[in-house]
Order: C-alpha cells, then sequence, then structure tokens
C-alpha cells in the first residue's frame, strides 16, 4: 500500500507561488485523476486566505434565487509545499519499511516525520463570517 507524502497535520513551508516563506499546516489534501492516469495533488494550508466566491442573482422559470457570497479554501498544488523539520528548516522526506509498517523520514535528519494537531477550524470560520458580514 502506498503511503502519501503529504499528509493532513503535517506542517509544511510554501516554496513557491505568491504566499512563498508561508508556514502552516496542512488541513487538507484532495486528489484529482485525469485521462491517462495523471495525478493532481493540492493541498490546503491553514495560513494562507480563504478565496470569496460570489453567486450571482438569477431569475429561473418565475423563480427568484438569491445572490450569496462564500468563503472557499484556497488549494496549492502539492509540489510548492515541503515539510518542515523541528529546527524549522525544510526537507524532503523518503518512505522507509520499519518493521511491517512504512514511516515517512526527514531526509536531513534520518528522524520520523511527526504530525500536528489540526487546528480548529471552527474560529477560522468565524472570522470568515466577520469578514463578510463588514
Amino acid at each position: 500500500m502506498a503511503i502519501s507524502r503529504i499528509q493532513t497535520g503535517d506542517k509544511v513551508k510554501i516554496i513557491a507561488g505568491k504566499y512563498k516563506g508561508t508556514v502552516g499546516v496542512v488541513t487538507g489534501v484532495s486528489k484529482k485523476s485525469y485521462i491517462g492516469g495523471v495525478i493532481k495533488k493540492r493541498v490546503t494550508v491553514s495560513e494562507v486566505p480563504r478565496i470569496v466566491k460570489y453567486k450571482k442573482a438569477v431569475n429561473y422559470n418565475g423563480q427568484k434565487f438569491p445572490g450569496s457570497k462564500t468563503m472557499v479554501e484556497r488549494k496549492i498544488d502539492a509540489s510548492n509545499v515541503m515539510l518542515v523539520t523541528e529546527d524549522e528548516t525544510i526537507s524532503r522526506i523518503r518512505v522507509e519499511m520499519q518493521g511491517d509498517k512504512k514511516v515517512r523520514v526527514f531526509k536531513k535528519t534520518s528522524k520520523n516525520v511527526e504530525k500536528s494537531k489540526v487546528e480548529s477550524l471552527d474560529e477560522v470560520k468565524k472570522n470568515d463570517i466577520k469578514a463578510l458580514s463588514n
């Protein structure tokens, strides 16, 4: 069975893009498969701001649907993030067998990867709702 190199709860640093240098915790991982077996893996990071999506008001067959604003998590490609070690440096990882289990290991320090506790997103969502109402 394959083990994913980046998992929910990992502490990562963004190494490319608009939010380069941001350190946060992975709150979600999504995979998207395409024709030909290509899989795109994208992650959501706790410190990256969310996107506001707008829905236009529509009249459809005499029914009126109101417009709305919703907050959506910004997804970043998994190739643009790297795991952070205990001493706050970025490192690649390798997968090793320890007994019968596969374990992720940092290449720089040769220590096992430990997951951070995923922060509760309730406070983040409340702050987003307050920002939308203003």
